[in-house]
């Protein structure tokens, strides 16, 4: 969506929020609602495979990005299979992210196929209008099992630049809602002296995992301060493949930290997390940050920083992330002093130079 006819924009968001069932909009990369698996299936509704080949493969290569900055690995299933019916008459459908285009033989606006679909209901279960309308949108991961009934659960739309090639930072917003994230640019610490565009600025206070991000595919289009958004081709932003990393961490969740273990006796030790390395903001991100050696512990902060006499430290470092997960790691320390830390690390790598 663009930045443009904002009375009917927010209007019609706020619409949408009660439609799908109310989230909290906190405006910041995480959307409070869960994650996917690492490996959520996508599928798409009707004959879009048949009807529509090229725009399928093109969504698949658009969505890859979020699988070389990520955890992600998307199980594209083709064409979303029939939905089991339940004894209860409802329908439930596979795939996890179940989308729909324009131009298929599957109905890209009003009403959501589907027995037992909540979407777009009013109090007495009728259809409300406020599907009729040639927008994009997406449910949350949390919105997963309670719109299994529905055949589609992400729309997106053809919405392309002057060449008519649909945009991929829109493809890449829409899959990022299905992941988790959220809008950036309702944030409350937007840089309003980067723009004072209506629209532009939120209430929500928290859940930032990264400062504000003006390049972020969450983010929408203004234009005229110069901010493209959703509407542009440059894939996700370097803080938009942190959230992501942190989001979807690997199987074997490591604590990672930036900084030398080996080091003269000369130097203070300086270890950091690399997530604030990055510019995560820790103060959501982590907590109960733990550093130790030899069993002792000597910093419950993000960095480690302490003097040491010569020998060989065990290193331990951990700490959790906003979802409760935690990561550590083991490792040692090498301090040396200064003539060894020559003959040992210095030299090697000196002899080694006309090699490189």
């Amino acid at each position: 969506m663009r930045a443009l006819n904002l009375r009917g924009l927010w209007t019609g968001l706020v619409l949408l929020a009660a439609a799908l069932g109310a989230r909290p909009v906190h405006a910041s990369l995480y959307w409070y609602a869960g994650v996917q698996s690492s490996t959520p299936s996508v599928c798409f509704v009707g004959d879009a495979l048949t009807s529509r080949p090229a725009r399928v493969q093109q969504v698949i290569d658009y969505i890859r990005d979020f699988e070389r900055v990520a955890n992600i690995r998307f199980n594209v299933l083709g064409t979303c299979a029939a939905p089991t019916v339940l004894a209860n008459g409802n329908h439930w459908h596979g795939g996890d992210i179940r989308i729909v285009i324009p131009g298929t033989s599957s109905p890209f606006s009003g009403q959501v196929p589907g027995n037992g679909c909540p979407m777009f209901l009013n109090a007495s279960g009728n259809y409300n209008g406020e599907n009729s309308h040639g927008g994009s949108w997406s449910n949350s991961p949390a919105d997963l099992a309670t719109h299994r009934g529905c055949r589609h659960n992400l729309k997106l739309g053809d919405d392309a630049d002057a060449l008519g090639v649909p945009w991929k930072d829109h493809t890449l917003h829409e899959v990022g809602h299905a992941l988790g994230l959220s809008h950036e640019h309702e944030r409350n610490d937007v840089n309003f002296s980067l723009c004072s565009a209506s629209g532009y600025g939120g209430g929500a206070n928290s859940g930032f995992i990264t400062p504000y991000d003006r390049y972020s595919v969450m983010h929408y289009e203004f234009l005229g301060c110069g901010i493209h958004g959703n509407y542009g081709h440059a894939g996700p932003s370097t803080w938009d493949a942190l959230a992501l990393h942190i989001m979807y961490p690997e199987p074997v969740r490591v604590a990672e930290f930036m900084g030398r273990t080996v080091i003269r006796t000369t130097e203070a030790l300086n270890l950091t997390s690399a997530w604030g390395a990055r510019g995560a903001n820790l103060s959501f991100a982590a907590s109960a940050f733990s550093w130790k050696l030899s069993a002792v512990t000597y910093s419950t902060s993000s960095s480690l920083v302490t003097w040491l006499g010569a020998g060989t430290y065990p290193l331990q470092f951990s700490h959790s992330d906003f979802l409760g997960r935690s990561y550590s790691y083991a490792g040692t320390v090498k301090v040396l002093t200064p003539a060894d830390f020559t003959k040992q690390v210095v030299a090697p790598v000196a002899t080694r130079l006309p090699l490189l």
